[in-house]
């Protein structure tokens, strides 16, 4: 999956949470877990070449 791909899906991923915790559909202790989980979940999950490409 090209990077730019991976990286638009999981800024919609935070940006679903971040509106789904502002509207209170999602309670607080949850959404608060999420906006730091998924970025930890994002890294762990690129793959290490990803990174050394520049």
């Amino acid at each position: 999956m090209p990077p730019l791909t991976r990286a638009l899906l999981w800024a919609s991923a935070s940006f679903a949470v971040a509106f789904a915790w502002i509207a209170d559909v999602i309670p607080a202790a949850a959404g608060n877990a999420l906006v730091v989980a998924l970025p930890i979940a994002m890294l762990a999950s690129t793959p290490r070449a990803a990174c050394r490409k520049g």
